[in-house]
This record gives C-alpha cells, structure tokens and sequence, in this order.
C-alpha cells in the first residue's frame, strides 16, 4: 500500500514546455525556435526595404529638359519634314524664297510702292496744266510705281510647282555621277549643271512666264531671243561657284536650298546698291536744281554767271552719272522678274 507521501507526489509533465524562467542575474531566457525565426524573417525584411530606399535615394534625379528656342524649334522641324517629304518640303520653302525674291526686286530694286503707302502730290509740285500728262501715261506710270501681286503670284507658282520639282530630281540624277576621284566627280557634276541645266532653266522661265503672262508663242521666242544669252552669261557668273560650293560641301537634300539661298543674296545686295545709289541721285538733282537757281539769279542780276553755269554742268555729269549706275544695277538683277527667275531658279 502507498503511503501518504507518494499519494501526494505530483505526476511528471512529460510533454509541457518548460516556461521561461529569470535567471539569477535576471536576464531572459532565450527564445523559442519558432519566435526566433519569426523575429529572423523581419529583420530581413526590414533590412531589405530599408536597402531599397537607400538605393532609391541614391540614384540623382533627371536634369530639366532645356526648351529649344524658336529658331532651334523651326530648323528642327524643317529638317524632320524634308527627311520625311522631301519633295513637297522643297516645293513650299521654294514658294516662299520665291516671294521673298520677287518683293525684294519690286520693292527694294525697282523702287516700287504699296498702292496705299504711294505719296501724294503736293500743290507746289503739280505741273502746269500744258506739261501735265494724260491720263494713259499716268495709268501707266502708277502701274510701274506700285506693287504687282500677279507678278508675284506668277513667280510663286513657277517656283513652288515647276522649278522645285524639276531642279528636285535634276539635283537627284546628278548624285548618281560617280566618278574615279571626288575632283573628277564634282568636276562633271558642274559641267553637266551648266552646259545642261543652265540653258535648260533660263529657256524655261522664259517660256513658262511668258506663258502665263498671257503672251503669243511668237512673242515668247522674240523676247528669248533677244535675252537668252545676256541672262545665261550672268546667270554663270553668279551660279558656277555656287554650282562648284554646294557639289563640293553640301549634302545633297540641302542644295536646293543652298542655291535659291545665294540668289535671295544677291538680290539684297543690289538691294542694297540700289538704295545708296537712290540718295546719291536725289543728291545730284537737288545739287543740280540749286545751281541752276544761282545761274538763273546771276543771269537777271546781270552778274558773272560762269561759275554758276559751271556748276550746272557738274551737277548734270554727277546726275547722269547716277542714272547710268541706276540702269547697271537693274541690269544686273536682270530685269525685274527676270532676276528673280534666274538668280533663285537655277
């Protein structure tokens, strides 16, 4: 029989997990194997996300994107369209070289208005009623004095739908002249362009305009006739080394531009001629108008009149020798719309 002592022994625990217990120095004990893994597993994700926003903020910002000026912007977009249409691209920026052309000869060579900005005759610069003209010649010179905008509509349309395209593939047909050496290549590709090409265009605006001007086929071959090889001969001097800049330096999609560039050039600088030209003209006949007064006074006062009189003839040798240098000018562009035909449409 048991005695009281065992009857009251507790019955082991065999498989309860000892709880955890203060030591005598009063640290925890050591966790469990679960707690232990769990606490592992965060650790490694706390130090995972904090890695990542390290590198994250590590990594420098992007810089602002700089805006293009204007002028960039434009360039930018005429080089896109001309990659992607070149034709059409070099028939519009034709059209507008060609209008620029045309009002820089009328307004700028030629000394033409606007019909609204033409200057009023004072009432002390109106003629005697036997010296005035008819009304026929007046007609005619408000014509030659005002802005013509179907002259310029009729260049327009030559350079935007028949130049560009021809002088498009003419430009096109000469790259294919591939030669031993770049001097022999450039060499023919100039000969070609001005044996063949030059006649080929000045005989075709000639044509064209006068086409479209409304003139007879007789007419047209009278006037080609009479003007062809003046216009040739300076459409040479002007465009050969151009011819020679542009095969040699240029790429090819830039030529055209290139040429009617240099045209639009020249056309200023007579322009420009011109207008210096003007003042050293109106100089002259002013200079002329005063010594002719002084002569005029020492005729009546019956005073010595051969200094006056020789200033009279000064000034007319000075006024003549502006109006002959008037005229060269206007012959170097060419005649109007001729110039501009043949300088910007080569």
């Amino acid at each position: 029989m048991p005695g009281p002592s065992s009857a009251l022994r507790a019955p082991p625990a065999a498989n309860t997990a000892p709880l955890p217990t203060a030591s005598s120095s009063g640290q925890a004990a050591a966790p469990t194997p679960s707690a232990h893994s769990s606490t592992s597993m965060n650790a490694s994700s706390s130090t995972s996300s904090t890695a990542a926003l390290k590198d994250g903020a590590a990594r420098p910002a992007p810089p602002p994107t700089k805006r293009l000026s204007l002028p960039r912007r434009l360039l930018n977009s005429y080089l896109q369209q001309l990659s992607k249409r070149p034709l059409r691209t070099k028939m519009i920026t034709s059209t507008v070289l060609f209008c620029i052309g045309d009002s820089i000869a009328q307004f700028g060579i030629e000394g033409r208005r606007l019909p609204w900005m033409s200057p009023a005759m004072e009432e002390d610069e109106v003629p005697p009623s036997s010296s005035r003209p008819t009304g026929s010649e007046l007609k005619t010179a408000d014509k030659d004095s005002e802005w013509d905008p179907v002259r310029a509509a009729r260049l327009m349309f030559y350079g935007g739908t028949i130049f560009a395209p021809l002088a498009h593939n003419w430009l096109n047909l000469l790259q294919r002249v591939q030669l031993s050496s770049k001097l022999k290549t450039v060499s023919t590709r100039i000969f070609l362009d001005q044996v063949l090409w030059g006649p080929f265009i000045v005989c075709l605006f000639w044509t064209s305009n006068g086409i479209l001007e409304g003139k007879s086929l007789s007419e047209v071959r009278d006037k080609l006739q009479m003007a062809f090889w003046p216009v040739y001969k300076r459409s040479i001097c002007v465009f050969g080394p151009t011819a020679a800049f542009s095969f040699w330096f240029v790429p090819l999609q830039h030529r055209l531009l290139v040429g009617q560039s240099v045209g639009l050039g020249w056309n200023t600088y007579l322009s420009y001629l011109n207008h210096v030209n003007n003042k050293r003209l109106a100089a002259a006949a002013a200079a002329v108008s005063a010594a002719q007064v002084r002569e005029v006074a020492d005729v009546v006062t019956h005073a010595d009149s051969t200094k006056s009189h020789a200033a009279v003839e000064h000034g007319q040798e000075a006024l003549e020798k502006a109006r002959l240098r008037k005229e060269k000018i206007l012959a170097s562009q060419g005649g109007g719309s001729t110039g501009v035909g043949t300088r910007m449409g080569h």
